[in-house]
């Protein structure tokens, strides 16, 4: 795994989700099981550790969806298990989809651990594994932010995900920015970004959390 720090800087409008991509080498990994702490906005810092799954919280998505936290899986702890719409739904730590049935390699959860950790400009990769569209992903702790959730200021940390075009076509990449409330661990907004042929950017948001408790 590739890890490296970066000059403090805000992407503003950028991001996309999915499936990861580059080769770790070198990341340290963080034992997870541990709760978030609380940091300002002007605070460079990361987590303390890497949260421990949501469990017994409850959230209201702004289109009125209703999701609840149940906990890690008993076999993967960075496991998290969701429901919501009548399903449950799995993410790794909180927040990537690595399929139903397929687990997260070693060297994207040593990325992801080392961005959540780490203080704003950490950056982690790794290659997908056998990827066609992308190859290479990057994780980077991007900001600290204060996000209102019904009218309530919750201190959380902005990751930015990109995945890397398997061709090597520098133009061609996916980007999600993605806030994290740093009380709970529970992901408050993913927004996909795509850069258009003009020089403009489509941002969409595919995740608001309107309440939470």
């Amino acid at each position: 795994m590739h890890f490296e720090r970066h000059a403090s800087r805000h992407p503003g409008i950028v991001g996309c989700l999915t499936t990861l991509c580059l080769s770790v080498a070198a990341c340290q990994a963080v034992p997870s099981g541990a709760p978030a702490q609380s940091a300002s906005q002007s605070d460079a810092s990361g987590l303390a550790a890497v949260p421990s799954c949501a469990a017994g919280l409850s959230a209201t998505l702004s289109d009125g969806v209703r999701v609840g936290y149940r906990g890690s899986d008993p076999n993967d702890p960075d496991r998290c298990l969701l429901d919501w719409s009548g399903r449950s739904y799995p993410l790794y730590f909180g927040i990537w989809s690595n399929g139903p049935d397929k687990p997260m390699s070693d060297d994207a959860r040593a990325a992801f651990r080392a961005a959540l950790v780490g203080p704003v400009g950490t950056e982690a990769s790794f290659d997908t594994e056998h990827a066609r569209l992308w190859k290479r992903v990057t994780v980077m702790h991007v900001a600290n932010a204060t996000v209102d959730v019904a009218g309530n200021k919750r201190p959380a940390m902005e990751l930015r995900v990109v995945r890397h075009d398997a061709a090597g076509r520098p133009e061609v990449r996916a980007e999600t920015l993605y806030t994290i409330d740093r009380a709970t661990g529970v992901m408050l907004r993913s927004q996909s970004v795509t850069p258009m042929a003009d020089g403009a950017v489509t941002t969409t948001t595919s995740w608001q959390i309107g309440t939470l408790g």
